[in-house]
């Protein structure tokens, strides 16, 4: 098996820049996969009248301004608007570098950052315009700032702290508050504190809780939903998890490595790596139990784990406990679970799905366990990204391939201009209520012309368990609604 062994040859670096490279292609080819994205580009064409929280949302004032600088040379391709995650992520780099170096100042560098950056978390959340990153960003600075305000006495750590807290609050970010009251906590039972920092903390914090009141007040007038709800139920938590486990990829299996050497065997056992381990175990627990999905906690908590990760194990020879990156296996079987979807049943599925099926199981063997001999953490990481990187990689490529002129507005324009005789800028479109929302977005000025069109097109959508409408004054086309994650039929009668 040494022939796997070359991925531990290739500098950590260049998986960096490879990733990079990767992020920004998937950036400009993946369609919109979500409805939350749609509403959020509407939105952000149409808004007018803007509402307090809109006011106060960071992300979509700097959305919208990129958006009106651009609007002349994207046209219809949106997905534009996803670079904006570059600027997030270069800021999220140069923080983690910063904490390292105030908390870890010997831990080599560039292995946790690189081992954070490559991970399913950070794929997700760019293939997304939500504020993800600038959720987990304002976090990151917030507990940098309050770290430094202990290591120096200097009165803009302070500064630079209450601007960060304000910013993520006025976005309703108010889980920032929980780091924040775990930190002063912590910082408190300290008996050696100067009688002037305690008072300093305790103001503070006051200070920003009344803030956070005022604000959760004025969202309730907004009508807003609350921002503070939490429920439990068995299946919430079994949703929670089947989102962590593939985010925090492929850093899952090894983090309870690290737990059982940090806490059983009581490895690098110090208070600065147990306070992040705290801030890592709380900020999971907010998100299994928060009304609403906030994958900003997820982003915050990355550079945290890898951090724990390399920090805990930097110095340790792994042979058989690294049996637990055959959790790494999850990466193609959730590629293969995703594709098998779509299809309504087994025998639906194209031949050659099942070799691209066959080639990510085949580079998923790019595996530690594999490997008998010890390994040091950074060794054993380089395999685990060659693996994820190189599944990602070919993924990307294979649904393009295979879905990209399935997709809704391919479809569309092509059998307006190609089976109907119809030019697309001078057609307008009727739709029912089931239409996916994508073509509003695609469509609106098709479905409400300001023009006198040269054609007019019903659009008929049902699901693939229907039979095609039976017209031979229509045309019955199939395409892949990724919002459904699914097959549907669409009927275009020209009227």
């Amino acid at each position: 098996m040494s022939i796997f062994r070359f991925p531990e040859k290739i500098p950590t670096f260049f998986y960096l820049i490879f990733f990079f490279i990767l992020l920004l292609v998937l950036t400009l080819v993946t369609p919109l996969i979500s409805n939350q994205d749609i509403d959020f580009i509407i939105s952000i064409k149409n808004e007018t009248k803007w509402s307090f929280s809109k006011i106060t949302d960071f992300h979509f004032f700097i959305s919208k301004l990129f958006y009106t600088i651009v609007v002349s040379l994207i046209s219809d391709q949106y997905q534009i608007l996803r670079l904006i995650n570059f600027l997030y992520l270069f800021l999220i780099i140069f923080i983690t570098y910063k904490i390292i170096k105030l908390k870890f100042y010997d831990l080599e560098l560039w292995s946790p950052i690189v081992a954070f950056l490559v991970s399913g978390g950070i794929l997700f959340s760019f293939l997304t315009i939500q504020g993800f990153f600038l959720s987990g960003l304002l976090n990151l600075f917030i507990l940098y700032f309050f770290l430094k305000i202990f290591e120096e006495n200097k009165i803009n750590n302070l500064i630079y702290f209450n601007i960060f807290s304000l910013v993520a609050l006025l976005m309703g970010n108010f889980y920032c508050l929980i780091i924040i009251t775990v930190l002063s906590f912590i910082k408190l039972t300290n008996f050696n504190l100067e009688k002037e920092k305690r008072l300093s903390i305790i103001s503070n914090i006051s200070f920003l809780y009344i803030i956070a009141i005022v604000l959760l007040t004025i969202n309730q007038l907004d009508q807003e939903e609350s921002l503070l709800n939490i429920r439990y139920s068995p299946e919430l938590l079994f949703e929670r998890l089947t989102y962590i486990i593939p985010i925090l990829m492929p850093l899952t299996g090894i983090l309870f490595i690290a737990l059982v050497f940090n806490i059983f065997k009581k490895l690098n056992w110090n208070k600065d790596l147990l306070f992040f381990l705290l801030i890592i175990v709380i900020s999971l627990i907010v998100f299994i139990f928060s009304e609403e999905m906030k994958f900003g906690l997820l982003i915050f908590i990355l550079p945290l784990i890898s951090i724990y990760i390399f920090r805990t194990l930097e110095f340790v020879q792994m042979k058989w406990t690294k049996l637990i990156y055959l959790s790494l296996f999850i990466t193609p079987i959730l590629v293969i679970y995703t594709d098998t979807s779509f299809y309504l049943s087994i025998e639906d599925i194209p031949f050659e799905n099942y070799l691209f099926y066959g080639v990510i199981v085949l580079f998923s063997l790019f595996n530690p366990v594999f490997f008998i001999q010890s390994q040091s953490i950074i060794e054993i990481h380089k395999t685990a990204l060659f693996s994820f990187t190189t599944i990602v990689s070919l993924s990307g490529v294979f649904f393009y391939y295979q879905y990209n002129d399935q997709l809704l507005s391919n479809v569309i324009t092509k059998t307006l201009e190609n089976d109907l005789n119809c030019s697309t800028e001078e057609t307008k479109l009727e739709i029912n209520d089931k239409s996916p929302s994508l073509i509003s977005l695609y469509f609106e000025e098709n479905i409400y012309p300001d023009f006198k069109p040269e054609c007019t097109i019903q659009l008929t959508f049902t699901s693939l368990n229907d039979l095609p409408i039976d017209d031979i004054k229509s045309v019955n086309k199939t395409i892949l609604d990724l919002n459904q994650k699914s097959f549907i039929n669409i009927n275009f009668k020209k009227l």
